[in-house]
């Protein structure tokens, strides 16, 4: 078994810069990718075009392939000017900070690829192209940007419980952001669903304008409605032996208003129909498989304050008729039944079933079952209100420890492993018992040696893995010798890791059970 204990604190990647496998030939345009030649360049001045020699004119695609042009040679020339083109709401000085390019510096290919990809980051550009004019001493690079619409102006009309600020920060939108339909889409559903979480069901958001092209300021029109709180919350036809109404009331999350409008009691009646989820759940977990329930809302004369009435019909509780195993070979089934804390003839309890099914769990993984699974299978009766249980139990192998694994990990990671390795329960070797390495997990998190708040870094942690293991017949044409402790019974299989020598032991040791007068656990030879 191989066991790994990891205390790992939160480091910073620095993402691997992006090389580009060509570089920019000069007079090219970089778009989408694929660089083009340029017909017409303007060699960095201002004013009309000048017609490029022949030798760098543009020619209509053939049939031959076309020889790639090498641009290795711009690469640590001068940069002499960079200039932006196309730019509309951009400045120009938002633009210049977004790249990383600098007049004076050394041209570098790779870092003209990076500052493409941080303008297309920003959101507000949706194509980039980038002219590279060499000079007689330098290079110079022109952007010309093709930008997206932005948002020039965000207003709200008709709200009156919530603020604008509150609104613009849900929605998250604000003036300057790229224009899209689909977020403003989003945003309207943000702002229904914020209205609705205060206590304004029948609010309704219309876009005045923003939703047509062409048109840059967004104006959501609110339609509030009625303000609801929630007057009392009342409970019919419960069990009052079973239950009562404030441990019902501390299932749901539809609790009553104060008798002002400032703090809590808003009326939501999505919470509403999760509280109906929870109650049947709630129901249901005791034995009561057909309870159903309903919820009536009556509002007061204002219209503003909410009566909420669940209307509970519990139905029948099972009763367990019999309790059974299947898959039990290590323990037999008057030793499991020690364990259980449900009995036959009693009101059915899932709390309790699922407690009974870790008891299980925890008693093979003493023995070194470390991966027994135990599945319970509910099966209800032809009369109504019985069932019966069966716990299904896949036991395994047992195991005992092999290779303990100290992995230390964080900004100054100087722990001694030995330090770790004296506060374990376990060496390898010895049979693996699930129950001293939870203990031995609880030990080093409260060692104080490593971080327990997992803010600050993951705690530390036991982990259990099993190798691949396969089973390998002895590959010699002879018989191989008869084990003395086994005589008269089939040779036991070797267990190998795969990949790995057959004569190595492998971390995790699978056991099995040798007939003798003693019954001992004995590892494969």
């Amino acid at each position: 078994m191989l066991l790994c204990i990891t205390s790992v604190c939160s480091a910073q990647n620095t993402p691997a810069v992006y090389k580009p496998s060509s570089m920019f030939p000069s007079t090219t345009v970089q778009q989408a990718g694929r660089i083009q030649p340029l017909q017409r360049l303007n060699n960095g001045r201002r004013g009309s075009n000048d017609i490029v020699p022949p030798s760098t004119q543009f020619t209509p695609a053939t049939d031959e392939p076309q020889e790639a042009i090498d641009a290795s040679d711009l690469d640590g020339k001068l940069i002499k000017s960079i200039e932006f083109k196309g730019h509309k709401f951009m400045t120009e000085q938002r633009l210049m900070a977004t790249i990383n390019s600098r007049t004076d510096r050394s041209f570098d290919s790779g870092l003209l690829q990076e500052d493409v990809r941080n303008l297309y980051r920003t959101g507000l550009i949706r194509d980039v192209r980038v002219v590279t004019d060499r000079v007689d001493d330098g290079v110079c690079i022109e952007f010309e940007v093709f930008e997206r619409p932005t948002i020039r102006s965000l207003r709200f009309i008709g709200n009156r419980g919530i603020l604008d600020e509150k609104l613009s920060t849900e929605a998250g939108l604000a003036a300057g952001d790229a224009l899209n339909q689909y977020t403003i889409e989003d945003a309207k559903r943000k702002i229904k669903a914020l209205y609705k979480k205060y206590g304004y069901p029948m609010v309704d958001i219309r876009i005045l304008e923003g939703d047509k092209p062409g048109q840059r300021d967004i104006v959501f029109y609110v339609i509030e409605g009625p303000r609801e709180k929630v007057a009392k919350v009342e409970f019919i036809g419960f069990d009052p032996e079973l239950t009562n109404p404030a441990r019902l009331q501390s299932i749901i999350q539809t609790e009553k208003g104060t008798l002002t409008w400032l703090y809590g009691g808003d009326m939501n009646y999505e919470k509403v129909q999760e509280d109906v989820d929870r109650l049947v759940a709630y129901y249901r977990n005791l034995g009561y498989f057909q309870a159903r329930v309903g919820v009536e809302t009556t509002p007061d004369e204002s219209g503003h304050w909410i009566t909420v009435r669940f209307i509970i019909n519990e139905g029948v509780r099972y009763v367990i008729r019999s309790m059974q195993f299947s898959g039990n070979t290590e323990f037999t089934d008057a030793d499991l039944m020690t364990l259980m804390s449900l009995s036959e003839n009693e009101p059915f309890n899932l709390g309790a079933m699922n407690i009974d099914n870790n008891s299980i769990k925890s008693v093979y993984g003493t023995r070194g079952y470390i991966f027994a699974s135990i599945t319970p299978d509910i099966r209800f009766r032809e009369t109504p209100g019985e069932l019966d249980i069966v716990f299904n139990v896949d036991e395994g192998e047992p195991f005992r420890v092999g290779r303990i694994d100290v992995r230390i990990a964080g900004e100054n990671p100087r722990t001694r492993t030995d330090v770790i390795l004296n506060r374990l329960s376990m060496m390898p070797g010895d049979m693996a018992n699930r129950r001293q390495m939870e203990s031995s997990e609880r030990r080093l998190r409260h060692s104080q040696l490593f971080e327990s708040n997992p803010a600050m870094g993951k705690p530390p942690t036991i982990v259990i893995r099993e190798p691949d293991l396969q089973t390998i017949k002895p590959q010699s044409p002879l018989p191989s010798a008869p084990d003395p402790v086994n005589v008269g019974e089939e040779e036991p299989t070797r267990a190998t890791v795969r990949g790995q020598s057959p004569e190595r032991l492998p971390d995790i040791v699978p056991f099995q059970r040798f007939k003798d007068d003693h019954d001992q656990w004995r590892p494969h030879r």
